[in-house]
């Protein structure tokens, strides 16, 4: 009695030391909201940040590097020199084409004066040859045909105006005499004077020998005289006409001269400009980005010296793959990111698409701007952009980890109470964390974490 007394005793004391039984919670997930708003429709691509305006900067000609006034990372403005090369015998031969260009342009004027006065002496000289010639073949007409009365007459006038005209200068000079003597004139008019009266004294004393012989009529001797006077008039015009080849000889000079002139001019433009490229210029503002030469170092033709590169012209060189290509536009907006600004994100727009795709890869090219004031985007940078190529409007949108693939489709757990309800879905537009849905309304808690351990009306626990 005892022993079973004490039995039951441990039996109860054992019996009441058992601890209860947990109540049943459900599985623990997490959960995330279905809400309404915009969705887009994005195309991911990646690619380089470049540079629009990149100037590699190299010596036109040879010569040994004298400055290079800036170092990488310093601005410099659009003109301004970053090499300069020695100029010393580059200002020399300038100077040098200067000076041929001054001769040149004095021959060229001494033709054109030669030139202007040789045609008119020419063609006087070719007018006194004819003239001369005229006169000779009347004198000889008039010798052969003997004189007539009108001849007479005429004879007899030009000896009574000879006459006149030796006396007038006659006594001019007699004046003139008195006035020499008197130290009143110059020596310079009085030989004019003397000039003139001796001129006179040739002509009347002419114009009587010609009157002497139309009246004693022409000899032999006279018309033999005359016809060779005719043959030298002759000879005189045939030499006179063949100057005028000197003048074609004077305006090939001026051609030739003026040929000079050109060429000097060139030479003298190419001495400035072999000058003017001893100072290399960027030809845009920009940032240095590579220096590889220093003074004293000689610079050859096409040898990289300097590199300038414009950081507010950087834009996205992103690749497109052939399958999106058709869905992107010129003009879409651009979400990037860069792996070296991480949590930074900057607003681009899709400037141009290449029409062409690489022959290996089969991605074609997109050309996205964006806007670079601050100088933070650096050419080299890996970026990565969203596209959006289309949007919706308030529709409903979860989180893209809520989705499970049910073998049938796609689904979500709804959260009913305490307990997950399977409910199918239609996907539409798709980002990297949500997704745009049909099936489940805004407001309906969905669970996103623990779908691998859950059945359609499992209890749950939310653990968030």
């Amino acid at each position: 009695m005892v022993a079973i007394a004490g039995f039951s005793a441990v039996a109860r004391k054992g019996k009441a030391r058992q601890p209860k039984s947990k109540p049943d919670v459900g599985i623990s997930v997490v959960v995330g909201t279905a809400h309404l708003g915009s969705m887009p429709s994005v195309v991911e691509v990646s690619g380089d940040i470049k540079a629009l305006k990149t100037a590699l900067l190299s010596a036109k000609i040879s010569g040994r590097v004298v400055s290079v006034p800036r170092r990488e990372g310093d601005r410099v403005s659009a003109g301004a020199i970053v090499v300069q090369q020695d100029t010393s015998d580059l200002s020399a031969q300038a100077q040098q084409a200067d000076a041929a260009l001054t001769g040149a342009e004095a021959r060229l004027s001494q033709a054109i004066t030669s030139a202007g006065v040789s045609g008119p002496q020419i063609e006087s000289q070719i007018a006194q040859s004819k003239a001369g010639l005229d006169s000779a073949r009347a004198r000889l007409r008039m010798l052969k045909t003997g004189a007539r009365a009108q001849e007479r007459a005429q004879a007899q006038n030009a000896v009574i105006q000879a006459k006149a005209n030796y006396d007038n200068a006659k006594a001019d000079l007699e004046r003139m005499r008195s006035m020499h003597d008197q130290g009143a004139i110059s020596p310079r008019q009085w030989d004019a004077a003397q000039t003139q009266f001796s001129i006179a004294q040739a002509q009347y004393d002419s114009a009587k020998q010609q009157l002497s012989l139309i009246e004693a009529g022409a000899r032999e001797e006279e018309i033999e005289s005359a016809e060779k006077a005719v043959v030298q008039a002759e000879e005189a015009l045939r030499f006179a006409e063949s100057n005028r080849s000197q003048k074609a000889l004077r305006e090939e000079d001026v051609k030739s001269a003026k040929a000079g002139v050109i060429q000097a001019k060139a030479a003298l433009a190419y001495a400035r400009q072999q000058l003017a490229n001893a100072s290399i210029r960027t030809p845009i503002a920009g940032t240095v980005s590579k220096r590889a030469t220093e003074p004293g170092q000689m610079a050859s033709p096409g040898a990289p010296l300097i590199e300038v590169v414009a950081l507010d012209s950087v834009y996205f060189e992103a690749t497109v793959s052939e399958m999106d290509v058709d869905r992107v536009r010129i003009g879409q907006p651009v979400r990037v990111e860069v792996d070296a600004l991480p949590g930074r994100q900057f607003q681009g727009t899709v400037q141009k698409i290449l029409p062409t795709a690489d022959p290996k890869s089969r991605q074609f090219t997109a050309r996205i701007a964006i806007p670079n004031r601050a100088g933070d985007l650096r050419p080299g940078m890996f970026a990565r952009g969203s596209i959006e190529v289309a949007r919706h409007r308030n529709v409903v949108i979860i989180p893209k980890d809520a989705l499970i693939s049910n073998g049938t489709g796609q689904a979500v757990y709804v959260l009913r109470g305490s307990a997950a309800k399977l409910a199918p879905v239609i996907t539409r537009f798709e980002s990297r964390e949500e997704a745009e849905v049909t099936g489940v309304s805004a407001g309906e808690q969905l669970v996103v974490v623990g779908q691998d351990k859950l059945s359609d009306g499992v209890k749950v626990h939310v653990a968030n």
